[in-house]
Order: C-alpha cells, then sequence, then structure tokens
C-alpha cells in the first residue's frame, strides 16, 4: 500500500480535552483516508493523553501514531521531530492540540502545496466562554463562523491581506512562520535537520526555522486566503515570556547559526512511539 500523502503532526501537553476536540476536527476531513496520517506528539505529559488517542485511533480509518518522551521542560523542537520521524509522508503539517481544523483543511493543503514553498497559517482565536462550549457535536456540525467575533473576522482578513504582499515580496521573515499551523515538504525539513532542540522553553524554535528554511532555499506562502484554524482557549505556559525577551533563546537566535542544526531531527535518544491497533493497523499491514 502507498504511503499517506501528508502527516499532520499535533503537539500536545497535558490538555487531553483539547486534544481529544482537535482530532475529532481531523476525523471529518473530506478526503480519503489513505492520503493522510496523524501523529500526535506528546511533550511528556502525566494524564490521559495517551488515552484519548487509543481511542481516537480506534474510530478512524486512517493511520494514527503517538510518540511521546521524558517531559524536562517545555520542549517543542524537539516533539515536532519526534513526529516527523515516526511520520512517513512527503508532505507535513505542524498543528498544535489546541487547533480545531475545518473539514477542508486537508484537502486544501494538498491543492494548494508547492516545491520549496512553506504555508504559513494563523488560527482565529476564541475566547473562554466560547471555546468551553464546543463539544463534540459541535464540531461534527462544522459551523465553525458561529465561533468568531466580529473583531476576529475583521483581524484575520487584515493578516491575509498582508501576508499575500509579504509573500510577493520574497521577505526572509515573512509571513511570519507560527508553529501551530505550518505546512512543507519533507525534504526541505530533512535538509535543514528540522526544528533545533537547543531551543527550550517558549519562543522562537520557530523563527528560527523559517530563518533556516531560507537560507536553503525554502520561500513562504500564507494560507490564511483558503483556510484557517480555530484556537482553543486556555491558560499560558508557565515558560511564557512576551516575545522571549531575555531567555536564553533570544540569545541563540542572535547567534550566527548554521542552515543544517545539529541538534535536530536526527537526535532522538528517548523518544518512545506507538502505533495503534484498529482500523489503522489494519491498513498499515495491507
Amino acid at each position: 500500500m502507498p504511503f499517506p500523502e501528508i502527516a499532520v503532526i499535533i503537539s500536545t501537553y497535558q490538555r487531553p480535552q483539547h486534544l481529544r476536540r482537535s482530532l475529532e476536527s481531523l476525523a471529518m476531513q473530506r478526503c480519503g483516508a489513505d492520503l493522510f496520517e496523524v501523529i500526535v506528539t506528546d511533550d511528556g505529559s502525566h494524564d490521559q493523553s495517551e488515552e484519548v488517542v487509543a481511542r481516537f485511533a480506534q474510530s478512524v480509518d486512517f493511520s494514527v501514531a503517538f510518540t511521546t518522551h521524558p517531559h524536562n521542560g517545555f520542549q517543542l523542537a524537539k516533539c515536532r521531530n519526534e513526529g516527523v520521524a515516526a511520520s512517513r509522508a512527503p508532505y507535513i503539517i505542524f498543528l498544535d492540540g489546541d487547533l480545531i481544523c475545518p473539514n477542508d483543511f486537508v484537502a486544501k493543503h494538498l491543492h494548494n502545496r508547492r516545491r520549496q514553498i512553506a504555508m504559513v497559517g494563523d488560527s482565529i482565536w476564541m475566547n473562554q466562554q466560547v471555546s468551553e462550549s464546543i463539544g463534540v457535536d459541535e464540531i461534527r456540525q462544522g459551523d465553525f463562523r458561529a465561533w468568531a467575533t466580529e473583531e476576529e473576522e475583521r483581524r484575520m482578513r487584515w493578516k491575509a491581506l498582508r501576508a499575500s504582499i509579504y509573500s510577493r515580496l520574497g521577505l526572509p521573515d515573512r509571513p511570519r512562520m507560527k508553529g501551530g499551523n505550518i505546512a512543507l515538504w519533507r525534504s526541505d525539513y530533512e535538509t535543514i535537520n528540522g526544528y533545533d532542540q537547543d531551543f527550550v522553553g517558549w519562543g522562537l524554535e520557530d523563527s528560527d526555522l523559517q530563518r533556516r528554511l531560507y537560507q536553503a532555499g525554502v520561500r513562504f506562502r500564507s494560507s490564511m486566503r483558503w483556510t484557517r484554524t480555530h484556537h482553543m482557549w486556555h491558560a499560558r505556559d508557565p515558560s511564557y515570556v512576551a516575545k522571549a525577551s531575555g531567555t536564553d533563546n533570544e540569545k541563540l537566535m542572535r547567534a550566527n547559526r548554521p542552515t543544517r542544526c545539529a541538534n535536530g531531527l536526527n537526535q532522538r535518544h528517548d523518544m518512545k512511539v506507538r502505533y495503534f491497533d484498529g482500523p489503522s493497523a489494519a491498513r498499515r499491514a495491507a
């Protein structure tokens, strides 16, 4: 059986209820189950996250996997590298486990992918009240526009317009890459050895990835004109610092670093991966 065309890699830590809803939105995708796989990559949660993924895998026809490692600070770069390592597809979508995707999200990425182009997306932000009101039934109904305020709609339209202008200019850091919603070719990701795992704690791992991709010849386009995700409210991670100001990650960004990082995709010493039984397992064995 041929490999899937797209790997959807969802990073998560200690938010199983958010993860459940994010996964449910992927179960509603209107494209063939053979076309994509889902890998949930966890930052060492001590909760029900793995069980949430196991139950989800039993209910869908596409391949599902789960990766994790011991928790040692906020290691988002490491999570994403592990997700890629566990995947097979030639094209990658990175998502955060607090995002809900429209039902044509994967299909539109399939249609719009281009060689040596990374697609940069963004999300409608929902407040706590709206986020907590959304359950599996609401996701299945797919009335996403009811969740967005007019203010958020205007913000997204304005960002999409600016991003389209930036794309034409071919700037090295615009439209700005946000790891919660990125799509790119696996070959481009492997060229630079993926995310730099020296970035621990909140912030700037995406900016570093974008800078190194640009140095490798990759250019950036916005996906905001044709798709967007919805971000569920949650409290910020304790390691959050606005713009990562004064952190070790900010110091790393100031350094003259190589296009291909040393501590990247090829460093997976304590990664654990589980491929789930159920319908997806039968697909892998075929």
